[in-house]
């Protein structure tokens, strides 16, 4: 009968411990929720390397070249500017890792580096006259590109932003499966200081459905 005592005793005692350890646990869970955020102002990508990841996985069968194109992406952070139902969405790219990764790969079409990187600068310019709503240019000496996508709409109540044309680096790298689904609606989920933004598309031929989220954090100024 003691013994039955001590266990119904220790039974207790355990369930007490573990109660008050999960409350603990949701206090410090609940403590740790950032504080809400508004949608105006400036936002800056955050695990951007995921974005890319999933974007190179469609015009890159080989594994090392997806390996490198996005080693050579992977400190870019796009930002979202958002004013009332305004939002434009701008980057900053060093590409010289992207004019490294391309030469050694295509060195046989190439006299030099130097003629590529003139080449794939043409490209980039001649692209950007094809936008209505892009614009961007490149220093030739740095090859650094700055560009910005404008006119695309917040719709607050059905929680999206429609972008006119798709977002894209350097003007040949579509953040989608395609730069041609235009106007191109992202989703978005907003928790706390985070807000997150995803296209999806689903292919009626294979039933395969593929989402591109991008992920930004409030800027404090």
């Amino acid at each position: 009968m003691k013994n039955m005592k001590k266990i119904t005793l220790w039974l207790i005692s355990l369930l007490a411990l573990l109660l008050i350890a999960g409350c603990g646990q949701q206090q410090t869970k609940e403590s740790k929720t950032p504080e809400p955020v508004t949608l105006e102002g400036e936002w800056k990508a955050v695990d951007f390397r995921d974005t890319i990841e999933r974007t190179f996985l469609f015009y890159y069968n080989e594994a090392d070249s997806r390996l490198k194109v996005t080693e050579a992406f992977q400190d870019i952070n796009p930002t979202l500017k958002i004013k009332g139902k305004n939002v434009t969405y701008s980057y900053t790219a060093d590409m010289n890792k992207y004019f490294d990764f391309y030469y050694e790969t295509n060195k046989d079409q190439y006299s030099s580096k130097e003629e590529a990187v003139k080449v794939l600068n043409g490209l980039f310019q001649k692209k950007m006259d094809t936008f209505q709503h892009q614009k961007g240019s490149i220093d030739e000496k740095t090859n650094v590109v700055t560009a910005s996508l404008t006119d695309a709409v917040l719709d607050e109540k059905a929680k999206t932003i429609v972008f006119p044309e798709v977002p894209n680096i350097f003007g040949v790298l579509p953040l989608f499966i395609s730069s041609k689904d235009v106007p191109l609606t992202y989703h978005y989920e907003l928790n706390g200081d985070i807000l997150t933004i995803y296209a999806e598309k689903t292919f009626e031929e294979t039933g395969a459905h593929l989402v591109y989220p991008m992920k930004f954090k409030k800027v404090q100024n």
